[in-house]
């Protein structure tokens, strides 16, 4: 616990804790398997993916822009602002974000026109 508590970085504290918390051997090998990189080129189905180029946690260089680009079934929802916690609103919010929003909307589209947004 005072490895955890002294990390600097996230990078360390993925060391001391995600890994050892999640069994991986190293957090390289975490990182690996949390990343969408080599999930994106399976994906089936429609999926929304949604991010702000403000988070912290998800550096707008390491978003595979590309990639979801090869795939028809990606929508890919780049923000400047939002943060790394769904976009919240207001001072102490507790109503439907702009991520609740947005995905509820993307859902309603799937269900109404199902494969005719692939050839949009």
């Amino acid at each position: 616990m005072n490895l955890i508590m002294k990390a600097k970085t996230i990078r360390e504290f993925d060391k001391q804790f995600t890994t050892v918390m999640f069994g991986y051997p190293s957090v390289e090998a975490y990182y690996e398997d949390a990343s969408p990189y080599h999930k994106l080129k399976k994906i089936g189905i429609p999926v929304l993916c949604l991010n702000s180029l403000d988070d912290a946690f998800s550096p707008n260089h390491a978003i595979p822009v590309d990639i979801a680009k090869q795939n028809t079934n990606i929508a890919l929802i780049l923000t400047s602002y939002g943060g790394h916690i769904g976009f919240l609103e207001g001072l102490w919010p507790r109503k439907c974000t702009y991520m609740d929003r947005i995905f509820k909307q993307f859902v309603q589209a799937v269900f109404e026109h199902g494969r005719k947004i692939v050839t949009l």
